[in-house]
């Protein structure tokens, strides 16, 4: 897996510029473009506050079965509550 593309998968699912990710987590746009290239390192640190900012967790991130948009639906549903996850099982069943 390359970390730059997973990255720029989930900062275009969030809806947001580069400007804007390196602006939340303090760091100069052209690094955010040299992560996305794949022609840069980045620190555990660095890696763990951008996950932070797009929602996802370390694992979730490094997990290749998952997609960027089952992720974020993922994300999404952990921040309902328990019976709006119910509500939402329940729609989803009826869709299939």
């Amino acid at each position: 897996m390359e970390i730059g593309n997973r990255i720029q998968e989930l900062r275009k699912l969030n809806n947001m510029t580069a400007k804007e990710l390196s602006e939340r987590i303090n760091v100069s746009p052209p690094f955010i473009s040299a992560i996305e290239n794949n022609s840069t390192k980045l620190s555990l640190k660095t890696l763990a506050h951008i996950c932070d900012v797009l929602g996802v967790t370390l694992s979730e991130f490094f997990n290749s079965e998952i997609s960027p948009v089952e992720q974020k639906l993922i994300s999404q549903i952990k921040q309902l509550p328990e019976e709006k996850q119910y509500e939402l099982l329940a729609f989803l069943t009826g869709l299939i």
